[in-house]
């Protein structure tokens, strides 16, 4: 039904102008969690299997049919199916068995070595077969489990088993959770976050439920929430997959999403306005690179090579990561090109609107070219017209902040991905887990895409990989939002400074008119004019400037950059500490989730700052 899909049917191709953002594969994962054999009885292990293949086909059809009819969403590679299974003894085992029959890949997720975990299998005679779908498993994560603390290693395998399924099959009787590492335990957190579960009842009469708290997104419930429950039945199944493996639905998000993919990149760069700020102000000198694309693909390059081989490369994790970095380069590359003409795009405006300021002053001083001063100052308000419709037209605020977002949200992908257990905050809210933007479909799209990691992590390379992760993901953002805060505060100074002194001018040249109107100074009639232009040009000159650095909030920027990086800071000393990888797991999520945090109110407050005339 399906062949392996392997990093090079996934990674599009390295030419950046002729392709575009890429399309994803379309795939559909799938996780077990269930009692084990002496907790299930005879006739529940005998009607187990048909109940099993039972749900998992109608969400395969659903899936399935979700692809079919939305297919010019995806990319030409063929459809992957998921099941992600620790393989213990009972539910785990018949599911994974049910999966395989309908075409799904094994990806096994053990909570401790191989030979280790296999010693808790023999006594629920359950060895052999975990042997035969263990072989047939196309990837195998061994996860750093300590017999002393087992409850805590089938945490961690619950854990990991929730963040890279799209929904759980629960054979579970309903109960409390009595401790870590529990069926009710893994259900607890596949609920917490977001992740649809299927709950079959092990009675053989018992119907199957959906728990998934998007049914009822008003209140968020801890734990089981009666109101979030719906029979597993087609319809419920069909509107659960689709909030889930689909875009919002809409016109705008549709002209979004195909605005995204024919996106390109150009190789040189014309709105250089910013880079030119820079420089008067003196905060750093105009370059070359200032007028190319390439010094920008060549720094994600290098990033992304650094973190392969100082920190993926180096440690017994194999994920395929070549998605991730084609997605996130041009995420990345894009939102710097259009921050640049935006921010561009505002400077002009507001440098012309001084200057048609001037050229109508200019008059005064000029009169015998007064047809010639009209045409200048016409000229410059249709460009300003011009340069809004322009940039209005072509979304160049919406696709920026867009784009900013979504590459925010892929970044830390890599380092969750090779911690096996962490995983993104699902997208929407708490209450509603459901994409409620293109670019929130499209990131989980991204991480569904890159699978289950394989390999092995013991409690040293778990301690290892921890420190790497803070040496190669958080703390180059702690230093980015250190330095960027350092350059936009200087601005800021420096344009405050320049628009300060400016109506210092204004006003030294409103004294001098004054006493020299006083004592009927001849130099007032004979220079007059310019004193005019003075009195009325640099005030809007200063105003221009003022303008530039409200639109900017350079200030707030870097207040919260600053803020940002303490945060990260506080997590790079943690992720040292020998944690532990549930605990680094956690620091490396809330690392993300501080980091999108800090996005996110810096949309809000950029969100009405469109590029108009007004």
């Amino acid at each position: 039904m399906n062949r392996t899909v392997s990093a090079a049917d996934l990674k599009p191709a390295k030419s950046v102008a002729p392709a575009g953002p890429p399309r994803l594969p379309f795939v559909f994962s799938v996780g077990i969690t269930g009692h084990r054999m002496g907790a299930l009885g005879p006739d529940a292990l005998k009607a187990l299997p048909a109940r099993i293949q039972s749900a998992l086909k109608m969400v395969t059809e659903s899936a399935l049919a979700i692809h079919a009819g939305n297919h010019a969403l995806f990319s030409d590679v063929p459809t992957r199916l998921d099941f992600v299974s620790p393989l213990a003894g009972g539910a785990d085992q018949i599911a994974a068995e049910a999966a395989l029959q309908l075409g799904y890949r094994l990806r096994a997720v053990l909570p401790f070595t191989t030979a280790d975990y296999r010693h808790d299998l023999v006594a629920e005679a359950a060895e052999a077969r975990f042997d035969e779908l263990l072989a047939r498993a196309e990837t195998r994560l061994e996860l750093p489990g300590n017999r002393a603390d087992e409850p805590d290693a089938y945490a961690m395998a619950g854990r990991a088993t929730v963040a890279h399924c799209d929904v759980l099959i629960a054979v579970w009787d309903g109960l409390k959770a009595r401790g870590k590492g529990g069926t009710a335990d893994v259900v607890e957190v596949a609920i917490a976050h977001g992740t649809p579960v299927i709950h079959l009842l092990p009675g053989e009469g018992e119907p199957a439920k959906l728990l998934w708290a998007a049914f009822d997104p008003v209140v968020d419930t801890s734990g089981v929430d009666p109101m979030s429950e719906r029979p597993l039945d087609t319809a419920h199944v069909d509107q659960m997959l689709k909030a889930i493996l689909l875009p919002p639905p809409g016109d705008r998000e549709k002209h979004f999403v195909a605005r995204f993919f024919a996106e390109r990149i150009p190789k040189y760069r014309v709105r250089t306005e910013y880079a030119m700020l820079l420089a008067a102000a003196r905060v750093r000198r105009l370059r070359f690179r200032d007028f190319s694309e390439d010094y920008t693909a060549r720094m994600i390059k290098e990033e992304w090579r650094s973190y392969q081989e100082n920190c993926a490369a180096a440690h017994d994790v194999s994920v395929p990561f070549d998605l991730l970095e084609d997605a996130y380069s041009w995420t990345d590359h894009l939102a710097t090109h259009l921050a640049q003409k935006y921010r561009s795009g505002h400077i002009f405006s507001f440098v012309l609107g001084g200057l048609a300021v001037c050229m109508g002053l200019a008059a005064f001083m000029f009169p015998h070219f007064k047809f010639q001063e009209a045409f200048i100052e016409t000229v410059l308000t249709v460009a300003i017209i011009m340069n809004a419709h322009v940039g209005s037209k072509n979304e160049w605020h919406r696709r920026w902040l867009d784009y900013r977002q979504l590459a925010e949200r892929l970044r830390p992908m890599r380092s969750l991905k090779l911690l096996a257990l962490a995983a993104p905050d699902p997208p929407g809210t708490e209450t509603n887990p459901v994409a409620q933007r293109w670019i929130d479909w499209y990131a989980s799209a991204v991480w569904r895409a890159m699978g289950c990691p394989s390999g092995s992590l013991d409690p040293e390379s778990a301690a290892k990989l921890a420190e790497a992760i803070g040496d190669h993901e958080v703390a180059p953002q702690m230093s980015y939002h250190e330095r960027n805060a350092k350059v936009i505060e200087l601005l800021d100074k420096r344009l405050e400074k320049f628009g300060t002194s400016l109506f210092f001018i204004t006003l030294i040249s409103s004294n001098i008119t004054l006493v020299g109107l006083a004592i009927n100074a001849a130099f007032v009639m004979k220079w007059g004019n310019w004193f005019t232009l003075i009195s009325a040009g640099f005030p809007a000159l200063a105003t221009t400037v003022f303008g530039i650095r409200f639109q900017g909030d350079f200030g707030g920027d870097a207040l919260r950059s600053l803020a940002t990086a303490e945060k990260l800071r506080q997590i790079d000393k943690e992720l040292r500490k020998d944690p532990g990888l549930m605990r680094a797991g956690d620091l490396t999520e809330q690392a993300a989730r501080f980091m999108l945090a800090d996005l996110d109110e810096w949309c809000l407050v950029n969100a009405q700052r469109d590029l108009s005339v007004g």
